[in-house]
């Protein structure tokens, strides 16, 4: 059975740098993987690129073996309403409510869906993210953290299968972080496949069944925990150990999960 997603061979340059160079990876369905790697390595990036965001210069991008340029336009568009990403910088539309940028999705996949119908599945999102009193806000007036949750909420509204997370709890207080882990949490114990790129130890924690190791946009490991724990490549300790230096103060975390 051929992995969810797979990049093969993936190049993908600017002008005068290599963004990711020949880079490989597999993502299992119904598994939580994990992308580290030091600030600009291409980790959001190569997210990006599985989740058929940025065309790569080079390369495939496989759904279920299949290339992802290749697949019929009505399993292109089920791939997308069966699809959600979270972006690092909330990438909320700022000349929209918080309500319209929640009920955007919703009408373009299921324009059947009634007015009432989509307000009613918008304000119970809302309620359980804590911003029910935010409906007709613009996102100018929240907080970091609530923009946060709200790109969160918007990425999960269709109840996707697929979840890209892209350094979800940064930049946000404890509370807000405590308040998306919880969701989280939540979604992978639905069954979903989630790839997430994070620096939080404690939501690496949470998360991770599969780890890629990138630096400088090669990916230098990637598989389960005990296969990285028993890799031999100094390279990978050395971002694995900067990552997981964090981790001391969690009873179950990634530190133990490898090995100490």
């Amino acid at each position: 059975m051929p992995p969810l997603l797979e990049l093969k061979d993936i190049v993908l340059a600017t002008q005068d740098y290599v963004v990711l160079d020949r880079a490989s990876v597999s993502f299992a369905k119904g598994a939580s993987s994990v992308i580290m790697g030091p600030s600009g390595c291409g980790k959001s990036t190569l997210m990006k690129v599985a989740a058929g965001i940025c065309v790569p210069d080079s390369g495939e991008v496989l759904l279920e073996g299949r290339p992802l340029e290749r697949l019929a336009e009505a399993r292109l568009r089920e791939w997308r309403r069966s699809s959600g990403f979270m972006f690092q910088d909330a990438a909320l539309w700022a000349n929209k409510t918080i309500f319209e940028n929640l009920a955007l999705p919703l009408q373009f996949h299921y324009p059947e869906l009634s007015a009432a119908a989509v307000r009613e599945r918008v304000r119970a999102s809302l309620a359980r993210g804590g911003l029910e009193g935010s409906l007709e806000q613009r996102p100018a007036q929240l907080s970091m953290g609530e923009a946060k949750i709200a790109s969160f909420l918007r990425a999960v509204i269709l109840e996707p299968d697929l979840l890209f997370l892209d350094e979800p709890t940064t930049s946000i207080d404890h509370a807000a972080q405590e308040k998306m882990m919880a969701m989280i949490r939540e979604r992978k114990q639905r069954g979903c496949t989630i790839i997430s790129v994070t620096h939080d130890a404690h939501l690496a924690s949470l998360l991770a069944n599969d780890l890629v190791v990138l630096k400088q946009g090669r990916v230098l490991a990637a598989a389960d925990l005990a296969s990285v724990r028993r890799s031999r490549d100094p390279q990978v300790a050395e971002i694995l150990s900067q990552v997981l230096s964090e981790t001391a103060a969690y009873d179950t975390d990634l530190l133990d999960l490898l090995g100490g």
